[in-house]
């Protein structure tokens, strides 16, 4: 038999699947469910199949230490607390894992701030082959707050995010794709038409709303605008503010709609824009420029259009005589690492450049922050949709902390 697992009336435990790697809980079996505590409780994604957002201050007494988590709705259940109070509660499944053991557990999210302990472990989630010793308290090893001083800048989040895209075209195949890309990695994506937003600033806070009704956090945007619009910018900008990671930076979008600052960033990073092709006047064709970022006097007899994602070349096309075509053989040297640079100095995280290649040296001649991912799709077989979800799980933090640092957090102890 196996040796069982000793718990006190309090331990150390952490949850992954919601980024928090310490937390005490109460161990009481008198309570039948689990509880977490959890504010800011947010309902999204589609009827059937429905997430919840919310944020943790793991831990008590720092408000400034919070943790944003997101999770698939198991069902609504009514929980009658320990002082007689009736609540409906979302219950969500987590992996809790306790001296070096994890299992699955069911958990009800309540507001415990003015509780001790932020979670309460109830006997649904005690096994078998576990003892609780009520006299006792740590049985386990502990943990500490320490990972909470230093933010993860590598770790991807690992799980459900809101992703939202701008676009004035819901219906558009691209933005199909990237819902099934998303979906597939168990996210849930949401469409925006920034014609229907409002900017708004409520006592200093930034907002938006749709009909009046304020727009609630997403994760992260992609901005799928067309054209040189003011508001498009602004309202990425204004997400930004709110606490969204953007692929395209609303001052990135901002910046291309004038073709001077893009030349001169291209040309402060030491990107090629040779004179002789590049002319300041609109874009007179799409296939050049969708945007009309950067125009060309007269189309090159050939040239590449690379597709770049978190400043990573993901595919690659031939043009000939402005026709996109796969690629007959392999790009020039030095194409990829100039569309790479390009990407760069432009802020873009997701963009399609236009690249000649002359006597060893090559050069920008177009741009666009909305390029035809199914257009590369169909002419490359590559799936262009799921590295940009990707990019967007690299980037998007569980962890905030709004001021102060953490320091008295490591040695905080509970009454």
């Amino acid at each position: 038999m196996s040796t069982p697992l000793i718990l006190g009336w309090e331990e150390w435990v952490a949850l992954p699947g919601l980024g928090l790697p310490a937390i005490k809980a109460k161990v009481d079996t008198g309570a039948r469910t689990s509880a977490l505590h959890a504010g800011l409780i947010e309902l999204f994604g589609p009827a059937a199949a429905p997430h919840v957002r919310f944020v943790v201050h793991p831990v008590p007494g720092r408000e400034d230490i919070e943790i944003t988590c997101s999770a698939p709705v198991i069902e609504r259940r009514d929980v009658t607390s320990s002082n007689g109070e009736r609540e409906n509660r979302y219950v969500i499944a987590a992996t809790v894992v306790i001296g070096g053991r994890e299992w699955p557990i069911e958990v009800t999210l309540t507001n415990r701030e003015t509780m001790s302990y932020r979670m309460l472990l109830g006997r649904q989630a005690i096994r078998e082959d576990m003892i609780v010793e009520p006299a006792s308290s740590f049985r386990q090893p502990r943990l500490s707050y320490r990972p909470y001083r230093n933010l993860p800048r590598r770790d991807s989040v690992r799980r459900p995010l809101r992703i939202g895209v701008v676009t004035r075209r819901p219906d558009a195949a691209s933005s199909v794709r990237l819902a099934e890309a998303a979906s597939h990695q168990g996210h849930v994506l949401e469409l925006i038409d920034p014609r229907a937003v409002q900017v708004t600033f409520d006592c200093g806070r930034p907002g938006l709303t749709i009909d009046g009704v304020p727009l609630a956090h997403y994760d992260g945007v992609i901005p799928r605008l067309n054209g040189a619009t003011a508001m498009g910018p602004a309202m990425i900008r204004q997400l930004e503010m709110m606490g969204s990671f953007a692929l395209n930076s609303g001052d990135a979008l901002e910046r291309l709609q004038h073709p001077v600052s893009v030349i001169q960033a291209l040309v402060r990073a030491g990107v090629g824009s040779p004179p002789e092709v590049l002319s300041l006047s609109r874009a007179q064709g799409p296939e050049l420029s969708r945007d009309g970022l950067i125009a060309v006097r007269a189309a090159p007899e050939r040239a590449y259009r690379l597709l770049v994602v978190d400043h990573k070349v993901i595919d690659a096309v031939e043009m000939r005589r402005g026709r996109l075509r796969p690629l007959g053989k392999r790009l020039p040297v030095g194409v990829r690492r100039t569309a790479r640079r390009a990407s760069r100095a432009l802020g873009l995280g997701l963009a399609s450049f236009d690249v000649v290649a002359n006597a060893g040296s090559s050069a920008v001649i177009a741009v666009s922050a909305a390029p035809s991912l199914l257009r590369f799709e169909k002419l490359t077989g590559t799936d262009v949709a799921r590295p940009i979800i990707v990019a967007i799980e690299a980037h998007v933090r569980s962890w905030s902390r709004r001021s102060g640092d953490v320091t008295a957090a490591e040695t905080h102890d509970e009454n």
